[in-house]
């Protein structure tokens, strides 16, 4: 359905102008700041990712970049003390980034909370159509490089929640990833993932609001 009086290709190049001002704002949040925006997504990302996903890969992944790139990153933040790395329990060759406490820290200055903060202003229906529709932009807005969104477990394609066969009301479960073949704790479903494909429900929503 064409929107508004205008048509929807006019509206359409309203909501892009509109987008346009909301990330001049965004970058502009970032002047004079101890960390540089890639810096800042860097450490978002590995504060909200799951252990599979806080990699060099997934942070090359989650930013478009390329590994040299996201290593540049991710070393200036160590050196910081922002961000220390382990050996991956599944793989010796990879290693595991995790938010130390001071930068933790430095997160209680996120330019960016107060967006956040407005966001959730927002109705449970408006939040899940708002993300549908930046899922499916995010996804189609280069044809020659197409992105896929990171999301969590919940909507995930690969998320299979099982109860115990002896259970009743209050049995325990137990969530499972398909696609890495292992269980889940219920704190992991929250969590950022690089291997997330939205569920069927989570795809047809942003269609639906992509040609409303």
């Amino acid at each position: 359905m064409k929107a508004g009086l205008f048509g929807g290709e006019m509206v359409a190049k309203e909501v892009v102008d509109v987008l346009l001002q909301l990330s001049r704002v965004l970058l502009a949040e970032n002047d004079g700041d101890q960390l540089t925006p890639a810096q800042w997504i860097a450490l978002r990302y590995f504060s909200r990712a799951n252990a599979y996903s806080r990699t060099l890969s997934g942070l090359a992944q989650y930013q478009a970049t390329t590994p040299g790139t996201a290593s540049q990153t991710i070393k200036a933040l160590e050196q910081s003390g922002y961000l220390e790395r382990d050996v991956s329990a599944r793989d010796a060759r990879s290693s595991i980034f995790t938010v130390t406490d001071a930068g933790r820290i430095v997160m209680e200055e996120d330019p960016l909370v107060h967006l956040a903060e407005e966001v959730e202003h927002l109705s449970t229906d408006e939040l899940l159509q708002f993300r549908g529709i930046l899922r499916y932009l995010l996804a189609n807005v280069d044809d020659k490089q197409p992105r896929h969104p990171f999301g969590t477990c919940r909507d995930c394609v690969f998320f299979l929640m099982r109860r115990a066969r002896s259970g009743g009301i209050g049995a325990e479960k137990n969530y499972l990833c398909k696609f890495l073949n292992c269980y889940l704790c219920e704190a992991d479903l929250d969590y950022l993932c690089k291997n997330f494909q939205a569920s069927g429900a989570t795809k047809k929503l942003a269609e639906h609001d992509s040609h409303s």
